[in-house]
């Protein structure tokens, strides 16, 4: 999201001013204790304001937003102000702590996007959340370019459906041997072959599966680690001098 001027001065002439720094350290705080790869800034925004010291702040600028919005309900006026505060604080928290954007139907509802649009407030609105990008096909191949007896497992579970699916004259038929274990029926020398090396494709393809699985969840234990990491880093060497 992008702060326009009335946005921006909405903040500056309150008594944000003088507890932003706090606020900051609470929100690291936040994130150093619970802080998890893909959580919204808002939601540490939210466990910060929640803090002793905070009431009479939020109720001015909620006030100020109800004002400037015109909007009568106070649930919605808190909805953009916690956008806000994600804004005027995000870029700070990129500097210390891995954050990334996603689409705005994360974070605000589009009545109070096209409200504030409107009234010049802001101009985008899009969810921070910590961490930097992922993707699933992207974290696959970090998984397997880290562990070459994942790679290779595959590769041979591969090799072995093909093979099987050679022997048996079909790709439906050896996927079938390898994922259920289920022979096609026949005595020669060729279906026997191509029932077992199918089958041991299968058994090696989902070794492989469970592997991945297990990795995953180790990948997304070392990346909320990090984060949380950089947080304690951020909360020693700017808020505990």
């Amino acid at each position: 999201m992008v702060l326009k001027s009335k946005g921006k001065r909405l903040l500056r002439k309150s008594s944000y001013q003088k507890v932003r720094d706090r606020l900051m350290k609470d929100i690291t705080e936040s994130i150093n204790l619970e802080g998890v790869h893909g959580d919204k800034i808002i939601y540490h925004i939210e466990n910060a304001l929640d803090k002793e010291g905070y009431g009479e702040i939020k109720d001015e600028l909620i006030n100020k937003l109800m004002e400037e919005m015109d909007v009568e309900d106070e649930e919605q006026a808190e909805e953009a102000l916690m956008v806000m505060l994600q804004e005027d604080i995000c870029s700070e928290l990129r500097k210390t702590i891995h954050t990334h954007s996603k689409k705005r139907k994360d974070v605000i509802s589009d009545k109070i996007y096209s409200r504030g649009k409107k009234k010049k407030i802001w101009e985008h609105v899009r969810a921070v959340v910590l961490g930097k990008e992922t993707s699933a096909f992207g974290d696959l191949i970090i998984l397997l370019k880290d562990h070459s007896i994942i790679r290779w497992t595959l590769v041979v579970g591969f090799i072995l459906l093909s093979v099987s699916s050679y022997l048996l004259g079909s790709i439906y038929k050896s996927v079938i041997a390898g994922l259920t274990l289920t022979a096609e029926p026949g005595d020669s020398l060729r279906i026997m072959l191509g029932n077992v090396t199918g089958a041991l494709g299968g058994i090696l393809l989902f070794f492989v599966f469970i592997s991945l699985l297990i990795q995953d969840k180790y990948l997304a234990r070392t990346r909320d680690e990090r984060l949380r990491r950089l947080a304690d880093k951020t909360l020693k060497e700017k808020f505990e001098k």
